[in-house]
């Protein structure tokens, strides 16, 4: 088997795969972004996405043949590889495919005739050593192979439908068998070929599927008429076997990344536990450098959630191999040297994605040690229990306390043989969303009652776009109650509608209905499945339904100052999102909104606050646009039209073939159903009043227009004349003014901290003359009257001071919640080598009190003062233990 790491390096394979396509009539496709056009999809998962629409429909294809290099990531969803990463040896959540395809021109001949080629001809594998698989069914494929190729018959393997048969994605839709090449690696494993063993021995390193059939609703495979062809070809296992390495870690471009990850493990690195952990830790770290450089955020939610999971499992996975500062930066470094040569664009997000990947890490990293103290005695737990199961409200307290994803969790159980209670889990989550208050409409709630039909209309119409009142026939009719028993309502569906249903973060529409002698004041509007219904208060004394089944036909008018305002915000959203994405990058995507008619807020994917100067830049683009009264335009068309303009699209969001457009000219195009206005100089003015964070990697702007902003610029400078009298200043005085105080009051804290620090040397003496000698070490325990946290820290460096070689045990005496710090002296650490934060760290498991810190100095929270003497016998009796 060749070995030439040069010849046959990951850059010389692609350029090998794509000239002997091109040779071949293929057109070579860039690879598409890990960030799918559908976002039905978590990310481009396979070679083929890019091309899928174009198996069903060849005539829309712009070639009869394609070959990519398609980066892809399996990292959730049902096409995930992340529980198998670290665990094989071929497994990634992020890799290349090498495709060739075909739209309806050739089939199954060229393909396997092609594979064939390629790897026995260009890359000079072993004939011996290779194995093919084929479909149980499928003789075409089978005679191919044997007759065609002249391939051993005892080394072609039929397989069944799990196996090799692709499709269909959904209920119904294109399909096909596959025919799948192996490469025996000589590794250990049963002999025999793939169909017997399933473990790194036998390679499977190209798949050729072959998309022939149409599934049916009625479960018939129809023959297409003209048939494609999708094949994959993993970069990564193709490199392992024509590098002659012992896995796809080591491969060219693998093995730069790994020796970064392994330079933060040390001398550990050498145990076979540790080797497992740095290959999952450098595949987790290749996948977000790749994610990340696209604008893709960590979150808790979808794409985000992933990144977020993978970055937490390369540092868990590293946990027990002494790990406890942030790395992953540094193999980011590794990853972009590597592999930019051939995405170029990965240098230019560098510095951004070390930023992200580093914030992420030191968010972690600050509760994990604690988190897997306490994983490790659930785990303890769930080891002596009959069922070996962890209680799913365990793995809820280690999501909610820890920010352990239950996924990881689960991981940590396989690992010990164990079992996680996931339907527990998911009560325990369901729980917590009830006790925090869960949404309900303005009005109330219905009981569950149903809706007592008045005419037969199965949805209602929207026509609210272009009018602001209409003619209507009741559809149903039910009552609702409010949040007291005096307060009554009705909701009512009508045929058709100008009142806006909420959704999309857009509150409903409220105003005014008549239905022959009564009048109704609608306060909100919502879907119910295809119907819009109204909820309105009920004041009158007749039945709500004798009345609508008299008088079914009724006048809806919608409050127009309210729709008004209402539109100037969601306008001004759309705005405020372009601006974000011009001034912080296009990994900005929106996460969440609210637009009422008072004020809007906007939520989205960004890892850091932003700077005063970066607010001020969005809020100038925001009021430019406005002032240019630009023009605002809405427009149906099919959603793959839309997405090709580039509208953007939310991901979570389900859309219908065809979608609406709203444009306002080239600053902005987004696919949205909401109501807006004709020009976005009627929004008015324009003011950020806050920006701060959600949740980690979610940030939040709420801002204001219209007259909501008139009157809160009225406010702010009422505010400020206010400020200025108080002060006796004039109002441009201020500042100044401010500064000179806080400079006098920081002025006068110094001078406090001196003070304290010269009484705490006076007393730290006092506390010497109680000390004992564990050993040839000298131990303090001492209550201290120190109102805070950094009076207690003066206390302890002004006894580390004073002590040779000891440590002192020091808490607040007055406090209700009192802290408690382990403090040692310079000698102790360097002679003794004992260590505050080790300390710490085993009080934490021992005794379950919370805390961390450095070497001569940490600290941790008590419940009570009485637990102070508990703390101080411990560290007694562990000095004993050192000395």
């Amino acid at each position: 088997m060749p070995q030439d790491s040069q010849r046959y390096s990951a850059a010389n394979l692609v350029r090998d795969f794509l000239d002997y396509f091109a040779a071949r009539g293929h057109d070579v496709v860039p690879s598409a972004p890990l960030l799918p056009d559908d976002p039905t999809l978590l990310f481009t998962a396979a070679g083929m996405v890019p091309f899928k629409g174009y198996f069903s429909d060849p005539a829309s294809a712009p070639y009869a043949r394609a070959a990519s290099v398609q980066k892809c990531l399996r990292a959730g969803g049902k096409q995930s590889d992340l529980e198998n990463v670290g665990r094989t040896l071929r497994h990634h959540t992020f890799f290349e495919m090498l495709g060739n395809f075909s739209f309806g021109d050739y089939f199954k001949k060229e393909a396997i005739e092609w594979g064939w080629d390629l790897s026995v001809e260009i890359w000079k594998m072993d004939p011996a050593r290779m194995w093919v698989s084929v479909f149980e069914e499928d003789d075409e494929a089978f005679e191919l192979w044997e007759k065609h190729i002249g391939f051993p018959r005892d080394r072609i393997v039929r397989m069944g439908r799990a196996d090799n048969f692709w499709g269909p994605v959904g209920d119904t839709g294109i399909c096909g068998p596959s025919s799948e090449m192996y490469y025996d690696s000589g590794r250990p494993g049963k002999e025999g070929g793939p169909a017997v063993e399933s473990g790194d021995r036998y390679i499977e390193y190209w798949n050729l599927v072959f998309p022939q059939f149409f599934y049916t609703a009625g479960g018939k495979y129809d023959l297409l008429p003209r048939p494609g062809i999708d094949t994959g070809l993993g970069l990564e296992r193709l490199a392992v076997i024509l590098q002659g390495v012992e896995d796809n870690f080591h491969t060219d471009e693998f093995l730069p990344i790994r020796t970064a990850v392994a330079k933060s493990v040390g001398d550990g690195a050498r145990e076979e536990a540790a080797q497992l952990a740095i290959n999952a830790a450098a595949d987790h770290v290749r996948a977000l450098t790749f994610a990340l450089a696209e604008g893709i955020v960590p979150s808790n939610e979808g794409r985000g959630y992933v990144l977020r999971r993978l970055l937490r499992r390369a540092l868990t996975k590293l946990q027990p191999f002494g790990v406890r500062e942030p790395f992953l930066a540094d193999a980011v470094d590794a990853v972009v040297r590597t592999m930019s040569p051939r995405y170029p664009e990965l240098t230019a997000r560098a510095a951004l994605v070390k930023e992200m990947v580093t914030a992420e890490e030191e968010r972690f990293i600050s509760t994990l040690e604690q988190g897997m103290g306490r994983l490790e005695r659930v785990l303890d737990e769930a080891r002596g229990s009959r069922s070996r199961v962890v209680p799913g409200a365990e793995v809820f307290m280690l999501y909610d306390t820890f920010g352990f994803p239950p996924e990881l969790t689960e991981e940590f159980a396989l690992d010990a043989g164990l079992g996680i209670d996931r339907d527990g889990f998911q009560s325990s989550m369901q729980a917590q969303k009830e006790r925090s208050g869960g949404a309900i409409g303005v009005a109330g709630t219905t009981n569950g009652e149903k809706f007592i039909t008045i005419g037969d209309f199965k949805r209602s119409e929207f026509v609210g776009y272009d009018a602001l009142s209409c003619d209507a026939s009741a559809a149903g009719l039910r009552r609702a109650r409010g949040a007291t028993t005096d307060d009554q309502y009705i909701e009512f569906t009508t045929d058709r509608t100008v009142f806006y249903p909420e959704g999309g973060g857009q509150v409903g529409d409220a105003g005014r209905a008549r239905f022959g002698d009564t009048e109704l004041n609608v306060v909100d509007t919502f879907r119910v499945g295809d119907r819009i219904a109204h909820r309105a208060s009920w004041t009158s004394a007749g039945d709500p339904e004798e009345i609508f089944q008299a008088h079914p036909g009724g006048r809806l008018d919608v409050d127009r100052e309210r729709r008004l305002a209402t539109a100037r915000n969601h306008t001004a959203t759309h705005l405020l999102h372009a601006a974000l994405r011009s001034v912080l990058g296009d990994h900005v995507a929106q996460a969440g909104s609210l637009v009422a008619p008072d004020r809007f807020r906007f939520d989205f994917h960004h890892f850091q606050a932003m700077k005063p100067e970066e607010v001020a830049e969005v809020e100038h683009i925001v009021t430019e646009a406005i002032m240019a009264d630009m023009s605002v335009t809405a427009q149906s068309m099919p959603y793959k039209e839309a997405i090709a303009t580039g509208a953007m699209a939310l991901f979570g969001e389900k859309y219908g073939d065809t979608v609406r457009v709203v444009s306002v000219e080239d600053f902005s195009r987004e696919l949205c159903g909401g109501t807006h206005l004709a020009h976005t100089g009627e929004i008015g003015p324009f003011f950020i009043r806050q920006e701060g964070a959600v949740g980690a990697g979610i940030r939040r702007v709420e801002a204001l227009t219209g007259a909501g902003a008139f009157r809160f610029a009225k406010a702010l400078v009422a505010e400020r004349n206010s400020i200025a009298a108080l002060l006796k200043v004039a109002p441009e005085d201020i500042d100044k003014r401010v500064r000179t105080l806080l400079d006098d009051v920081d002025a006068m804290q110094k001078q406090l901290r001196r003070d304290e620090s010269r009484q705490a040397r006076d007393s730290a003496g006092d506390a010497l003359s109680a000390a004992i000698t564990i050993g040839d070490v000298t131990f303090v325990a001492a209550k201290v009257e120190a109102g805070d946290v950094p009076s207690l820290r003066r206390y302890g460096d002004a006894l580390r001071e004073k002590l040779q070689t000891g440590v002192a045990v020091i808490s607040q005496s007055q406090a209700d919640k009192p802290v408690c710090l382990i403090v040692v002296s310079d000698r102790a650490v360097s002679e003794k080598s004992i260590s505050a934060a080790d300390i710490t760290r085993e009080i934490s498991k021992a005794l379950s009190f919370r805390g961390g810190g450095k070497k001569h100095m940490a600290q941790i929270g008590l419940g009570n003062i009485e637990d102070f003497d508990r703390v101080a016998d411990f560290v007694k009796e562990t000095l004993k233990s050192l000395t």
